[in-house]
């Protein structure tokens, strides 16, 4: 019996680690025409260098059974004590010639920036140079104009400084500014009047400022789902080490904006399985 109950428990938490789930939501929005249907949009965070099968097989084939429009990632694509890139380089490789990928920085990744291990090595530098040339769009703190079936809406990417995260290693504070901001227009440009706009933010603990600049729809991740999830609660810890974070999944209305968090697809978790977010734009 014990030994039944440890093999159980064995293939539990595999369950939890490595079978998808798929959160799709469908939301509306009288700044598009969409005559030739939905906006399919793919949201993949913080995925923290982990493969799903050997050179990320089952995440690849899970996007391209979900078939997006374009792909979007929200930061910690890979960890800040890695010393290369390939896990998400191997989802770029097989995608981005079929689909437009935006790609954020997160706390992980400016914080590789300045690692000790890539002072000596270059890895980051030379793995950012590699998604740029695989044509990923690298957003920090700029905007893109998308067209998608005669639809254009605009995409920006916030960098979010680290002085916002829990903690910043003291050698990285000598080299970096961590200031924190007070306004988004502190860094980004105004937004483009009249038209469908989108904003790429690593952490959603911003949401109030995310909404004062009049963004439509913001996609999140950085809270791992609150790591252990429970029924009627959600989330229970954020990487801030706060309990029941106020966003940790899902879809939240503030003000006229909708802000996405993605549970993200790395890290340990409990009851909270690799999370795909899917988001298809209706008209109203």
């Amino acid at each position: 019996m014990i030994i039944l109950l440890f093999i159980v428990t064995l293939l539990f938490i595999y369950f939890e680690q490595e079978v998808f789930s798929t959160s799709f939501y469908k939301l509306k929005t009288d700044k598009l025409n969409l005559k030739k249907g939905p906006i399919r949009i793919v949201q993949l965070s913080d995925l923290h260098s982990k493969s799903f099968g050997r050179q990320n097989r089952r995440l690849i084939q899970k996007i391209k059974r979900l078939n997006p429009d374009f792909i979007v990632t929200t930061g910690d694509m890979i960890t800040s004590t890695d010393s290369n890139g390939n896990a998400f380089l191997d989802v770029v490789t097989a995608c981005a010639s079929k689909y437009p990928i935006f790609y954020i920085e997160g706390n992980h990744e400016i914080t590789a920036k300045y690692d000790t291990l890539n002072q000596e090595t270059r890895w980051y530098e030379a793995y950012l140079k590699s998604l740029e040339d695989l044509g990923v769009h690298l957003l920090n703190n700029e905007s893109r104009k998308v067209t998608i079936n005669e639809d254009e809406l605009y995409i920006y990417g916030l960098t979010v400084p680290l002085a916002h995260y829990y903690s910043v290693p003291v050698h990285i504070q000598k080299q970096v500014s961590v200031k924190e901001i007070k306004q988004v227009s502190e860094v980004l440009p105004n937004l483009e009047e009249g038209h469908f706009n989108i904003l790429l933010a690593h952490n959603p603990f911003l949401a109030n400022l995310y909404e004062q600049h009049g963004f439509d729809h913001v996609y999140c991740g950085h809270v791992h789902g609150g790591a252990l999830r429970l029924p009627l609660i959600g989330g229970v810890l954020s990487p801030e080490r706060k309990l029941f974070p106020k966003y940790s999944a899902g879809v939240y209305q503030i003000g006229k904006m909708k802000m996405i968090v993605s549970r993200g697809l790395g890290r340990l978790r409990l009851f909270n399985r690799p999370d795909i977010v899917v988001i298809e734009i209706y008209p109203k």
